[in-house]
């Protein structure tokens, strides 16, 4: 019977996979994609400086809504709520493509990133309702593979679309593989375990968390938008104290809320997370400032730069492989969390080293591949110890809630990192802001040795069998 069963079940779960690649896929794609586009439609809009909220309103919505969609799916079912979001991000892709004016064309960036936080979260849940803790390392590995292959496709394929066709295209272009994943979601999806459980609804909560997140982007970015209230700019981020507090209180005493902040009591939890935003605050500043500091130091063009960061990008898919195979094997999550928090540590010491000479050398690559599995270490076996340890009744918005802190994480790491290289000189930031990333890595090592370690289960959350 076991025998019998085992290949049917190894069938559905690929085809669980397949329905949720092309969705991952699409949500990381669109975050670079506009990258080598930002000059051509700052000038197609005679607005260059507004430019790069285009990319900004993206991620703001994309992150925003990552926490609604878990506690949706938590209440729905992951299908509908996985439609919904597909759905949004092809109607925001289209809209975008047929806009005249740049305001319309912020809007259905937000539209698009309302559904592209959903690609992103509820992906994650849906693999987890289907794979086993122990297991779900093996597709991993996977994971990143499609994450690298989109970060450096985005730019790629960008540059491309701008410079043969209409800027439309690089948002109509999405339309049909939108259609597509819808179609795969349907198909994919429809013997999936989880239809929702009953709870209370948190429709206080989502609008709480709505209003604060408008409220802190307008007021962060309040000198692009209305440059004549730049001087209330201190006031009106003062104001957003208020709102966020409460936000935070009824959060807390909520017994079914759309971020389970009561989680972050669990030191298993709290510290996997806090391992995940400052990784993900180390590599996205990777990405931005290794280039910078290679374009200045030796003069490199974007296409040259890029073929650096690609040993980077596929260590982080080395690692995600390696650490992947061993945690199902071992089934355990140890040693990962401090040797992640090493190799990372090693290689962003060895980039400050570099950086230090005026030519980096061959011994720049050593620290990006180190600093590239070293975060590979750190994704899967944290990710893992997360699911591992969450109810599989809240397990889309714990999922989420681990995505939002990566997320928020990664944005003000890298966010510290930007007002050392604004308040440098030309060519004085480079040791502060390498200084900081090996600080950060520091941090995560000593996290990773006070990680607790749990055995990983054999049994998937929300497995159809049981259902």
């Amino acid at each position: 019977m076991i025998q019998a069963t085992a290949p049917t079940e190894r069938r559905r779960v690929q085809r669980v996979f397949m329905g949720v690649a092309l969705a991952i896929m699409l949500g990381a794609l669109e975050i670079t994609l506009l990258m080598p586009a930002l000059s051509t439609l700052g000038r197609e809009f005679a607005a260059p400086t507004l430019a790069p909220l285009l990319i900004s309103s993206y991620l703001f919505a994309m992150t925003l809504s990552m926490p609604i969609y878990g506690r949706l799916s938590d209440r729905f079912g992951r299908r509908p709520c996985q439609a919904m979001a597909i759905s949004l991000f092809t109607l925001g892709s289209l809209a975008s493509g047929l806009v005249d004016t740049l305001p319309a064309l912020l809007l259905t960036r937000l539209l698009t990133g309302a559904g592209g936080g959903g690609l992103i979260a509820l992906s994650f849940a849906v693999i987890a309702d289907v794979i086993p803790p122990r297991h779900v390392g093996r597709y991993q590995g996977y994971i990143s593979a499609i994450f690298a292959i989109s970060s450096v496709a985005g730019p790629l394929l960008g540059a491309f679309i701008i410079g043969l066709f209409d800027w439309r295209w690089l948002f109509i272009f999405k339309v049909p593989l939108g259609l597509l994943a819808l179609w795969l979601n349907h198909w994919a999806l429809k013997e999936l375990g989880h239809k929702g459980a009953k709870s209370r609804q948190d429709a206080v909560g989502i609008l709480l968390l709505l209003l604060t997140g408008i409220g802190w982007g307008v007021s962060t970015n309040i000198g692009l938008i209305a440059p004549e209230l730049v001087d209330n700019q201190p006031l009106l981020l003062g104001l957003m104290a208020l709102p966020s507090l409460l936000l935070l209180w009824h959060q807390w005493h909520h017994p079914d809320p759309v971020l389970p902040l009561r989680f972050l009591r669990e030191k298993l939890f709290r510290t996997a997370v806090l391992l995940l935003a400052l990784s993900e605050a180390i590599r996205l500043a990777l990405l931005v400032y290794v280039p910078l500091g290679l374009e200045l130091q030796l003069g490199m063009n974007p296409a040259q730069t890029s073929q650096v960061l690609l040993w980077f990008i596929l260590s982080v898919t080395l690692g995600t492989f390696v650490s992947g195979k061993r945690i199902a094997r071992q089934g355990f999550c140890r040693p990962f969390p401090w040797l992640g928090g090493l190799a990372l540590g090693a290689g962003c010491a060895g980039l400050w080293w570099v950086f230090q000479h005026s030519q980096p050398g061959l011994w720049l690559y050593p620290g990006l591949i180190a600093g590239g599995v070293g975060i590979g270490f750190l994704i899967v076996a944290c990710s893992i110890a997360v699911q591992n340890a969450l109810p599989p009744r809240q397990l889309g918005s714990g999922l989420a809630l681990m995505n939002f802190i990566r997320s928020l994480g990664g944005t003000l790491g890298v966010a510290l990192l930007g007002w050392q290289y604004q308040g440098h000189g030309d060519n004085q930031w480079l040791m502060p802001v390498f200084l900081t990333m090996a600080g950060y890595a520091l941090c995560c090592l000593l996290l990773g040795l006070l990680m607790p370690d749990a055995e990983l289960a054999g049994t998937a959350k929300n497995d159809p069998a049981k259902s």
